[in-house]
């Protein structure tokens, strides 16, 4: 399944890069298999030169072996084989040659030039529908602010709310925020059942950071991240929620189910594993590089390539809209903090179901069938979902996700309603 120069000259132009912000000018050497591309990028125009000379040079090289790519084209994809990025993360980063730094700045731009050329070798993989559109008018969710203390430091907490009954508590995926449990706190499945609660870590969307954020570098802990989840259960009073949390909150989520499992009438969590080291990388937080379209490329392999349209842009503009550092400071927790202090977690002491994406290389399912048998869990995989499942489709997690509340609501631990 080779490329020719005459098929990557004419799929590699400058409207592949709407969108991106402008930059200086950078080049590229694709490899990609078994040709050899040298690609020039100047003033939003992209310039293919086709196989370099003797004396050409270039800033970054990036390159595909012909197995990668053949995965890579395959209707559906294999895990890891998803994005320019999922290659990197999950099939090796020496495939990145050169300046490392022009890598990162040029990583959306050499996302789409992958995603161009594969969509020259197969049709498009069908996507799930998205959700119909809200209604006109006020949505059935309600913000607002709490201020409470956490470890002795005033906090303003920005909490959204919908429906009623038990509590179901949502905790976001690192670096994002609370607008990605919309498809829950408006979906009458879930809040015709529950009083959905969903909120923003401090740093994080509309919970304020401190006040002297400028001078500090933010990395979160578990006993910070533990400490903060409790004390906003605590002050909203709720008695016995269920908890749902997704990558970094699905890791807490687990601690918490071990440590705290008393406080809760069970514990979900999404793509919950006992630590994800490779996700701690420098490119996330530096002055040279646009956090916000790195971190969109970071995350976006994690989508499935079957998710909607709509909500996997969406996904990605919550990437794209938080504050730099955040994302770096949050993988810290889970790549480094807490693996040492999950290895030692005993069983949860309350229900708890571990839930896993097909397409999620940061917790694998193989990683999250070892910490639902660790602690005494049980394991749901989803077929053909992602790390993102709340937010990129909601529908396809709440199959998976609704029989389970339901059991939670009846069971001998969740009998209140």
């Amino acid at each position: 399944m080779g490329l020719d120069e005459a098929q990557v000259r004419a799929t590699l132009h400058g409207g592949l890069l709407a969108g991106l912000p402008p930059g200086p000018g950078w080049s590229l050497l694709l490899e990609i298999a078994g040709g050899r591309f040298l690609v020039r990028v100047a003033d939003g125009d992209v310039h293919c030169e086709g196989a370099p000379g003797l004396n050409a040079t270039w800033d970054v090289g990036f390159a595909v072996s012909d197995v990668e790519w053949e995965e890579f084209c395959a209707d559906p994809p294999p895990r890891g084989a998803t994005s320019a990025q999922a290659l990197v993360a999950t099939r090796g980063s020496e495939r990145v040659t050169g300046r490392r730094e022009v890598w990162a700045r040029a990583a959306p731009a050499i996302d789409r030039f992958l995603d161009a050329l594969r969509s020259g070798e197969r049709a498009p993989v069908t996507r799930r529908p998205d959700p119909a559109p809200a209604p006109l008018g006020f949505g059935p969710s309600v913000g607002r602010y709490l201020h409470l203390d956490v470890a002795g430091e005033r906090r303003r907490v920005f909490v959204e709310t919908a429906g009623e009954g038990p509590a179901l508590l949502c905790l976001h995926t690192a670096g994002a925020d609370s607008r990605q449990f919309r498809g829950l706190l408006e979906d009458p499945r879930v809040t015709d059942h529950h009083r959905v609660v969903a909120f923003d870590m401090p740093w994080h969307g509309r919970s304020d950071p401190p006040e002297d954020w400028q001078h500090r570098r933010y990395s979160l802990d578990t006993t910070t991240y533990a400490t903060t989840v409790l004390a906003v259960a605590e002050a909203l009073d709720l008695d016995r929620p269920v908890l749902l949390g997704c990558s970094m909150g699905g890791a807490i989520a687990l601690y918490l189910a071990c440590e705290h499992g008393e406080r809760f009438a069970g514990v979900c969590a999404l793509e919950g594993g006992l630590g994800s080291p490779g996700r701690f990388v420098e490119w996330t937080h530096r002055a040279d590089v646009d956090h916000s379209g790195f971190l969109a490329s970071w995350v976006g392999g994690l989508i499935a390539p079957a998710s909607p349209a709509g909500p996997r842009a969406q996904t990605l503009w919550g990437y794209a809209s938080n504050g730099p550092g955040v994302y770096q400071g949050d993988t810290s927790f889970y790549s480094v903090d807490f693996p040492p202090v999950a290895a030692e977690l005993g069983p949860a002491t309350c229900p708890l179901v571990v839930f896993s994406g097909e397409y999620d290389y940061s917790a694998t399912t193989e990683m999250s069938r070892r910490a639902a048998e660790q602690l005494g869990g049980r394991l749901v995989v989803m077929p053909g979902r992602g790390h993102f499942p709340m937010s990129e489709d909601p529908e396809g997690l709440l199959e998976h996700l609704l029989p389970v509340l339901a059991e939670l609501r009846t069971g001998p631990r969740g009998d209140r309603g």
